[in-house]
């Protein structure tokens, strides 16, 4: 009896995995938001109420198949510092180039966006994480400028808009988004510098005013 409902969960499982990649592979064909059910169910090989059993909604679909892309296609590649990011959109390009369709799917169709909701927002949040060390002493409205510039260049947007609004390689766009980065870094560094120095020399003329005040006779 155990041994039963084991195989009906790993079957029910391997179903589920099936919709999904087959889910993936419509969106390589054709725009995202135009995915039937029926064309899923097809090339899944199941029938349409099959997939409403595992998925009561298309958003669940759509969650899942964002999961399914980020661990099987367009992987994260982990970083700590945002020295590491022209390097790591440079593979992702790559990536994109493999799967150009699919790429564009999850950049500029409102399916897109809900695959990969949770993604951006660990992505966002590791950049936020990157960015601190660089933005101890800037205004929090530099440091938001900074993390959203960082985290927009690092993305599958910048990629979609240099590849189809000025045709532009694969090559060409990790060079571009890496000049873009390394520029936006050394100013970044340059204001903190520079907003640490302001912050010092002010707490010197306090600290002096303080031990002047405290000497003035009463």
């Amino acid at each position: 009896m155990r041994q039963s409902s084991e195989l009906r969960d790993e079957y029910a499982a391997l179903t589920r995995q099936r919709i999904v990649a087959a889910f993936v592979e419509s969106l390589e064909d054709e725009a995202a938001d135009d995915v039937s059910m029926a064309d899923v169910a097809r090339r899944a090989r199941v029938a349409e109420r099959t997939i409403y059993r595992h998925f009561k909604t298309r958003a669940e679909l759509l969650t899942a198949a964002g999961e399914w892309i980020e661990d099987n296609v367009f992987g994260y590649i982990p970083f700590t510092s945002p020295d590491e990011l022209p390097a790591i959109f440079r593979k992702l390009c790559r990536s994109f180039d493999r799967h150009p369709h699919l790429a564009r799917a999850i950049a500029l169709t409102r399916a897109g966006r809900t695959m990969r909701a949770g993604f951006r927002r660990r992505l966002i949040e590791q950049h936020r994480k990157a960015m601190a060390p660089l933005t101890r002493h800037l205004k929090p409205k530099e440091v938001r400028q900074a993390e959203a510039l960082a985290s927009y260049l690092n993305n599958v947007l910048a990629w979609s808009a240099l590849r189809e609004d000025f045709g532009m390689s694969s090559a060409e766009i990790a060079d571009a988004i890496e000049w873009a980065l390394s520029t936006l870094l050394k100013d970044v560094r340059r204001r903190d510098a520079a907003a640490a120095r302001l912050s010092s020399d002010k707490g010197g003329r306090s600290k002096r005013k303080r031990t002047a005040a405290a000497k003035a006779p009463a």
